[in-house]
């Protein structure tokens, strides 16, 4: 490649780069893998290398992470948070581990070796033993403050025994089990799943609503001590027991091995990491010697005594032979890719949710082409990019349909939604979907009553409705075939009981969108009855810790809809009895109210200050209102003390609230 060739090359390079940095860094919406990202950031670094008078100051390979979003605060680091550089293969790890010996000088260094994290990376602060602020990485010099959205993390310690100013960078993500569950709950709810944990774990951090932010579930893997020289640390395993012995969550650290073990540990991990029930994508391999490491020092955007050891996916080839689109009981229509079935991870995959219609144009999927399949984070199956060279002459070019594929009724797509959906009320896959969802277990628990049921009782018009179970009697059972004495009684056993259900689980089988199980959850603790939820507003559902802006207004728009109004009035009707169950709790002046925390309270944190007053029997709000019974005040309270006298609510002190707790 002569000098002009290559002056292209790196601007094509640095462009493409620069785009899918903003995507993955600053979007948290990635378009490609970390393994075809890496060979792109490889090659650039390659032709930089070869023609050095060419790179720019602003090249990527000069930069940490990606920009700021403008609607958080700005987190200044007071020590540079830097980056990795990648070893891709064993040949490049012995480039690196022949390096530092060379500029060491020393035949036998010793490494440490920790689980490289797929999340976001964060930097927290303690001063005085208590958590102070936290921010993400951003460019290395800024980043975003994230403060309130970590204390949030279930994992990440309020308060520590040590007192000295202490930095510590980690990891915020999700793991395998929530991220499934977090899906789950999406794909329910007919919202588009996430395609990755860590997309998943960076869009929570970057709530401003902190409520939303602990909906995804995000816990915190600490990895480094920003200053270190201040806690006299001499090696990098020492500092990982610090602050394991602090009670931060550290895993996947082996400290004091030579090179040869590395690679054992590599190999190991790489083969089971499927086992491992969080995201990781390599290895991260430190010089263990903290003298070696200040010794060795720091590239633009990296340190020179580390380095991220990659694995690659496992990627396998396969024939798209369809591309069908299902109906949901939202109406969402769901283009799902057809396969040869092809193993992958130990999993055999037939079926791909290809999402939308942007996804199959993007990627320029067609039937019948070759498609490289992985399972994005080792659990759902995506297709990451088609093999164009194997494209067969006939492929097809998938046409989304303008028209639901099931009624031929209009499609439309929602304001700042992406999911074409169908707007016939009567659509019969809505109609059936809808059913399916409420007879399930989380809603109304009819067992016994399956989809191939539901799909005859939708068909023949017995059931268009919800209500329309409850009306269902033995002789209308009796003419459908294969039906008997013995399986129409279990049916209308199975209908009859579910009309004694929890208030969480009546809300739930409304279907609402932005209304799972542990939303329907926090509804039922707060309105305790179907006609108080009936009456809620805005600033009711606003009030409820958990519950966002966006799905606040989702929620009062349904319960004001004749739709709606005419579902829960045909239900009770029926002699659904939908009630609140509250846990078994000690007898105090809280129990069964309504009840706000402000200010700070001694010997608690805010979530064990909360789990005091629920084990009370409380309420906990967390913000006052009309519907507040009691404000517990402690030290520090701010408006919402003058809010609760201004509204003649009742006022715990503090002291008194200790009391009561520690009964």
């Amino acid at each position: 490649m002569n000098r002009e060739e290559a002056r292209k090359k790196i601007e094509q390079l640095t462009e493409i780069i620069n785009y899918h940095n903003k995507l993955y860094y600053t979007d948290d919406n990635p378009e490609i893998e970390d393994y075809e990202y890496d060979k792109l950031f490889r090659e650039l670094e390659n032709l930089e290398i070869e023609f050095p008078e060419l790179k720019k100051d602003e090249s990527p390979t000069n930069k940490v992470g990606g920009t700021i979003l403008e609607k958080f605060e700005k987190f200044e680091h007071s020590i540079a948070m830097y980056s990795l550089s990648n070893v891709m293969n064993e040949e490049e790890f012995w480039d690196f581990d022949n390096r530092m010996k060379k500029e060491l000088n020393e035949d036998n260094i010793k490494y440490t070796v920790e689980n490289k994290f797929d999340g976001l990376a964060l930097e927290l602060i303690y001063e005085e033993g208590k958590l102070t602020a936290a921010g993400t990485r951003g460019d290395g010099q800024i980043g975003e403050n994230v403060t309130n959205n970590v204390k949030m993390m279930s994992n990440v310690p309020k308060k520590i025994k040590e007192k000295n100013k202490l930095i510590i960078r980690g990891e915020a993500l999700i793991t395998k089990k929530d991220f499934e569950a977090l899906n789950k709950e999406r794909e329910e709810l007919e919202e588009i799943p996430f395609a990755n944990a860590r997309n998943a774990a960076a869009g929570g951090l970057r709530q401003l609503d902190s409520s939303e932010s602990k909906k995804r579930r995000l816990k915190f893997f600490a990895y480094q001590i920003a200053n270190y020289r201040d806690f006299n640390l001499t090696n990098e395993y020492k500092a990982m027991e610090f602050l394991s012995d602090l009670g931060f969550t550290v895993e996947g650290v082996h400290g004091n091995i030579d090179s040869k073990k590395v690679l054992d540990i590599y190999y190991d991990i790489q083969e089971n990491r499927s086992k491992i029930d969080y995201d990781i994508d390599g290895l991260v391999i430190k010089v263990d010697d903290v003298k070696y490491q200040e010794k060795l020092g720091f590239l633009s955007r990296a340190p020179r005594f580390a380095a991220a050891f990659k694995f690659k996916p496992e990627e396998k080839e396969t024939i798209l032979k369809n591309i069908e689109v299902q109906v949901g009981r939202t109406g969402a229509l769901t283009p799902v890719a057809k396969l040869e079935p092809v193993q992958v991870g130990g999993v055999t995959v037939s079926n791909v949710t290809l999402h939308n219609p942007n996804e199959i144009k993007s990627k320029d999927i067609r039937i019948g082409d070759t498609v490289v399949v992985i399972r994005s984070g080792d659990v759902i199956p995506k297709i990451t990019r088609v093999v164009l060279e194997k494209r067969p002459p006939d492929s097809k070019i998938f046409e989304f349909p303008n028209k639901c594929p099931v009624c031929k009724g209009d499609t439309a797509v929602t304001d700042g939604d992406v999911i074409v959906r169908c707007i016939n009320e009567e659509c019969p896959s809505k109609i059936t979907k809808y059913i399916e969802y409420f007879v399930s277990k989380p809603a109304m628990n009819m067992d016994g009553i399956g989809k191939e049921w539901i799909a005859a009782f939708t068909k023949s018009g017995l059931v268009k409705t919800p209500a329309d179970l409850y009306k269902i009697t033995k002789e209308k059972l009796f003419e459908f075939e294969r039906m008997g004495e013995k399986l129409a009684g279990n049916m209308l056993k199975s209908i009859e009981d579910s009309k004694n259900t929890t208030l969480k689980r009546f809300i739930y089988a409304l279907g609402m969108r932005q209304v799972g199980e542990t939303t329907a959850d926090l509804l039922a603790k707060y309105f305790t009855s179907i006609e108080n939820f009936r009456k809620a507003d805005i600033e009711d559902l606003q009030n409820i810790e958990g519950i966002g802006e966006v799905s606040a207004k989702s929620i009062y728009d349904f319960l004001n809809s004749e739709k709606a109004s005419k579902l829960i009035d045909d239900l009770l009707e029926a002699g659904v009895n939908p009630i609140f169950e509250k846990l078994a709790a000690e007898e105090s002046p809280i129990t069964g109210k309504n009840v706000v925390i402000t200010g700070s309270i001694e010997g608690f944190t805010r979530t064990s200050a909360k789990e005091a007053a629920e084990r009370l029997g409380a309420s906990v709000q967390s913000s006052v209102s009309k519907n507040t019974d009691i404000l517990i005040v402690g030290e520090k309270s701010g408006s919402k003390l003058k809010k609760a006298q201004d509204l003649g609510i009742e006022i715990i002190l503090a002291d008194e609230f200790i009391k009561l707790a520690n009964k």
